[in-house]
């Protein structure tokens, strides 16, 4: 993964890199950013009108998360702010797969990089199932695209 200055992400938050965040050397733990990318993605998923207990709870539809890949390419440090970008990269039958680059927010210092690739199942079987046309439709404003 590397950082693709051609592309446009539709989205981003901004998080702030805290004590308990940091390793004894004052800079971020690398699992950190599991959060960091979190929040991204379900904020995301917020302004596409897709809040997760809606989709959940209401909707039934399930997204556990398949396969997760991230690069590093240089540490945060303590009290930084971040830039989080997230897009969806893919919008597949059953799946979907997003990508996210972290920036240090004042100078765009490229931190880290990572994919995302969750699935549609069935609460009670973890079968897949396709993803609901509503679901695709409301992420497709999200869709990463080339400058």
């Amino acid at each position: 993964m590397t950082n693709n200055a051609s592309t446009i992400f539709p989205f981003a938050v901004q998080e702030r890199v805290r004590w308990s965040d940091c390793d004894p050397l004052g800079i971020i733990y690398y699992g950190t950013y599991i959060r960091f990318f979190e929040a991204a993605e379900h904020e995301m998923f917020r302004r596409a009108g897709l809040p997760y207990e809606l989709m959940r709870v209401e909707r039934k539809v399930q997204l556990p998360r398949k396969a997760f890949q991230v690069e590093f390419h240089s540490p945060a440090e303590m009290d930084e702010l971040m830039e989080i970008r997230v897009g969806i990269a893919t919008i597949g039958t059953t799946s979907l797969t997003l990508r996210f680059e972290a920036f240090r927010a004042r100078d765009l210092v490229h931190r880290a990089s990572a994919t995302l690739t969750v699935v549609c199942v069935e609460k009670e079987t973890i079968a897949k199932q396709p993803l609901p046309d509503f679901v695709k439709t409301a992420l497709t404003p999200f869709l990463l695209r080339a400058a």
